[in-house]
């Protein structure tokens, strides 16, 4: 009788201490899942260390604009802007590009016609639209911003941005009887993109990419057709911005 109630006790024993260690076992498994698992929540930094909202800023830029057939350019410009929010701006900028040898360079094909002709060689009127200066106004939209680290040593800031608007470009055009040119004003649209890489709540550098649409001459190829006519010449820009 003694042997069986012994019996009794251990089993009693044993099931209300499988019971405990399962209930100290079930939290610790809830959170080693919620740990490992890939659906779990976690926190994010929301709100940005440089806010531009209610701001203006000012940029010193330079740039290359090498897609033209015979001329090369560096446009030096200036430009002011004012952020609504972090999100949306306006921009409104002038670049200067009318000083040969200097900012406005001659391609091999330009050289190559020069060559041919020798002295009857005209570049105003045997070539096509140099371009003098342009200005325009943009609307800027920055839907990317985050953070990056240069070799493990230091964390920046950065935002990528889009840019649409519309202005003016300046061009010597040979007449279309190319019997002399003249300086001309065109409007054009404007689309490109770019990245601030920001260092200060005040100071930021900048590299951007323009494409300006707007219309050429005509010619006995492309007369009556706009699309034909179409230039669409791409810039690169690198500067620096000054926010405040």
């Amino acid at each position: 009788m003694s042997r069986l109630l012994a019996i009794l006790i251990f089993a009693l024993v044993g099931s209300v201490a499988q019971q405990v260690s399962a209930e100290e076992i079930d939290p610790l498994k809830e959170e080693l899942d919620n740990y490992w698992s890939v659906d779990r929540e976690l926190g994010v930094i929301e709100d940005r260390l440089y806010s531009r909202g209610g701001r203006f800023n000012v940029a010193l830029h330079v740039g290359l604009l090498t897609s033209e057939p015979f001329w090369w350019h560096i446009p030096v410009g200036l430009s002011a802007g004012y952020h609504f929010t972090d999100q949306l701006g306006l921009e409104i900028g002038g670049q200067f590009m009318d000083a040969e040898g200097a900012l406005t360079h001659t391609t091999e094909i330009h050289d190559f016609l020069e060559n041919s002709k020798g002295e009857a060689f005209d570049p105003a009127t045997d070539l096509e639209d140099r371009m003098l200066w342009r200005a325009s106004a943009r609307f800027v939209w920055s839907p990317i911003y985050g953070k990056w680290s240069f070799l493990n040593n230091k964390i920046s800031h950065f935002d990528f941005n889009l840019v649409a608007g519309a202005g003016v470009v300046s061009v010597e055009r040979p007449l279309a009887d190319r019997s002399a040119a003249e300086s001309k004003i065109l409007p054009e649209l404007v689309l490109g993109g770019g990245l601030q890489f920001i260092f200060t709540p005040n100071w930021s550098a900048r590299l951007d990419g323009r494409f300006y649409f707007y219309q050429g001459p005509e010619s006995s190829s492309n007369e009556g057709s706009f699309f034909k006519q179409l230039q669409i010449p791409a810039e690169f820009l690198a500067g620096v911005t000054y926010t405040f």
